[in-house]
């Protein structure tokens, strides 16, 4: 993830259940989240995540605040 004006998020997790997907850390736990804003679920088709992708959204969208509260880099 890259911040500034706008955030651009490569290899954005999938949201194949129902707007939702799972994201596993290296403590071993795994969290399956629903994404909350519209512009975070673009258009997916299964076998998407084998090419590169990037999505810009916006600073104030809240699925990128709940993914920047979990990396392993804290963003200021």
């Amino acid at each position: 993830m890259t911040t500034g004006g706008s955030a651009i998020i490569v290899n954005f997790p999938a949201s194949y259940h129902n707007g939702a997907g799972g994201a596993t850390f290296a403590d071993g736990h795994a969290e399956i989240h629903k994404w909350l804003d519209p512009r975070t679920k673009p258009a997916q088709q299964i076998g998407d995540q084998k090419t590169k992708k990037e999505f810009t959204i916006s600073k104030d969208n809240r699925d990128l605040m709940w993914l920047q509260e979990r990396a392993t880099y804290k963003y200021k």
